[in-house]
């Protein structure tokens, strides 16, 4: 199947040609329209240089003009003289094959970076930070420039071909002796994307060939173990957000339905970090750029919880369920001992980034917060726990998170519901309040947990165009509220997590109409808008009618495909095959 392409729906400015493993890339930049190499490495991709090696196909050093395509496991440009074609060889080597072109790799070197011609032939180009590439003459021959943009041309032989292998490293690398046949590298790789894939549930047609790039893009996101990434975790992007973020994992282990041994090893994988207090970073790359201001929000509990009761848990053993219960467990202490400094016997936000919602109305009364969404986490978080120390037999411990699990649960229900939504509390003002953000609905995740006349509610209003239902899910603010924003993250878009927490929450509470209505129409749209973070509905502001202007490229949330909102798409195909 064609993913991306120039004659395709979405093409490769969208996200990167990958690998699993591999911070080398293939994107398209979309100032000039030309392909690059990219390295998903050091915060210099995101803020100075997404573009670092320019990739033109030539001929007797005439550029060429040219279309390109690309499949799960091969990229091929097309020119009228020729094509080249990429694949990977492994992780750390990209492998090229053109016929009746070469291929020229330009770039502007910085400030003590160098380019060396190798004794072998091969050809070092070192970056300030990013790493090494390697450029390998296979057959043909690999010509080197150095001037102000040092240059590797790929020459074909007289046959007309020529091949060439691109290592990256952060400092040395052995290049083997043989390589494999480039058709090799393209079956071993559609292999292993296939082999992957498997995780995956059958979905319906209307939305199998979305889910065919969300597969990939979630694939293709893996990084590690390498360098600081002691564990293999999903980025979230490998162009704008180069990060491995700790609650998207939540996300992409609910999507692994037939794998229940990967979904708990995605959902843990950041809990690698976690340190001495239960805690880890918000997020982290593989350069020790590890962040510590805030935590994301605890879902974890809730991602527990429905794989211990949805998937198969034949392949688990008690070892599992000890690593698994120890990990949360401390987590599940580190809010309740560490996000409780007003003494109410629950957690409270002490950083907007907490809640996931960056800008909402929810925190107009400042922090600490006791917010109703982050209740909902914590009430699962207790009772994924309890679920575990059931299995392990560890009465005391299940009697103690079932008897907290009833406390947060009862203190969100009779302290922050009153009659349409809940509310948050600041205790430092001594005020509970409303607002027009979607997260005060966003409890409704906990679906049966709730009492049914509270789902209803909850229901009736999500799924009301004139608050919160628009043409592509739900919003994150009420379209009514003065503060919505459609140009911002969290004050109007249809966020991918919100999307997912809610349909599940209502399939779950019995209202399953609802929940499956909120899932197609958000599917929908991302299968005409992409896998973005953020879609936006309007191209108006409801408050004013003002003009929201389109995003295009660069680090817009709501541009470029994300593994996070792929997961999503997933989770909510597979909930619309349920009955």
């Amino acid at each position: 199947m064609k993913l991306f392409g120039t004659a395709e729906q979405f093409d490769l400015q969208r996200v990167p040609f990958s690998r699993a493993g591999a911070f080398l890339n293939v994107y398209q930049e979309y100032t000039d329209g030309a392909l690059y190499l990219n390295m998903c490495r050091s915060v210099q991709v995101i803020n100075e240089r997404p573009a670092l090696v320019k990739l033109t196909p030539v001929i007797g050093g005439k550029e060429l003009v040219y279309t390109y395509s690309c499949d799960e496991a091969k990229l091929t440009l097309t020119a009228p003289e020729g094509t080249a074609e990429f694949t990977y060889e492994n992780s750390q080597t990209l492998r090229i094959r053109t016929n009746g072109i070469g291929l020229r790799f330009e770039w502007t070197p910085q400030e003590n970076e160098s380019v060396l011609l190798r004794s072998d032939s091969s050809i070092e180009a070192a970056f300030n930070f990013i790493g090494k590439l390697l450029f390998r003459g296979l057959t043909g021959q690999a010509v080197l420039t150095i001037s102000e943009v040092n240059a590797v041309e790929l020459l074909p032989d007289s046959d007309g071909t020529a091949e060439l292998a691109i290592h990256e490293y952060y400092s040395n690398l052995a290049t083997p002796e043989l390589y494999k046949g480039f058709d090799v590298c393209v079956r071993e790789m559609s292999a292993e994307f296939a082999a992957f894939s498997k995780r995956y549930p059958a979905v319906a047609p209307a939305y199998a060939e979305m889910a065919e790039r969300a597969k990939w893009v979630v694939w293709h996101s893996q990084l590690g173990p390498r360098g600081a990434l002691t564990s293999k975790v999903v980025y979230m992007q490998k162009i704008w957000f180069d990060r491995a973020f700790g609650w998207h994992h939540g996300f992409h282990a609910m999507a692994m339905r037939n794998d229940a041994k990967a979904a708990f090893t995605t959902l843990l994988a950041m809990f690698d970090y976690q340190n001495e207090y239960g805690i880890f970073p918000d997020n982290l790359s593989d350069r020790h750029q590890e962040t510590w201001i805030s935590s994301k929000p605890p879902i974890f509990g809730w991602s527990a919880c429905y794989i211990l009761d949805n998937f198969d848990l034949s392949g688990l053993t008690t070892a599992d369920y000890r690593n698994i219960y120890e990990k949360l467990a401390g987590y599940t202490r580190y809010w309740y001992t560490h996000h409780d400094h007003a003494k109410l016997g629950v957690p409270q936000y002490y950083h907007i980034d907490e809640s996931g919602y960056d800008e909402s109305t929810l925190f107009d009364k400042g922090l600490p917060l006791v917010s109703p969404d982050l209740l909902a986490y914590a009430t699962c978080l207790c009772e994924a726990c309890a679920k575990l120390a059931d299995k392990l037999s560890r009465r005391d411990d299940f009697g103690y998170w079932t008897s907290l699990a009833k406390h947060t649960l009862e203190y969100l229900v009779n302290e922050l519901w009153d009659g349409e939504q809940f509310l948050a509390y600041a205790p430092l003002v001594g005020e509970k309040h409303k607002c027009g953000s979607v997260a005060q609905l966003q409890a409704v995740m906990l679906g049966h947990r709730l009492p049914s006349s509270v789902v209803k509610t909850l229901a009736k209003r999500l799924t009301d165009p004139d608050e919160f239902f628009s043409a592509y899910g739900v919003t994150g603010e009420n379209l009514k509220s003065p503060d919505v924003r459609m140009l911002s993250f969290s004050r109007g878009p249809v966020m991918a997590p919100a999307q997912a927490l809610i349909c599940y929450g209502l399939y779950d509470g019995g209202e399953k109409d609802a929940a499956k209505l909120i899932a197609a129409r958000y599917l929908n749209a991302l299968n005409k808008e992409g896998l973005a973070l953020a879609v936006n509905p309007y191209r108006f502001e409801p408050r004013d009618n003002s003009p929201v202007p389109e995003f295009k490229g660069g680090g817009s949330v709501t541009f470029p495909f994300s593994a996070w909102p792929a997961s999503v798409y997933l989770m909510l195909a597979e909930l619309l095959t349920a009955g």
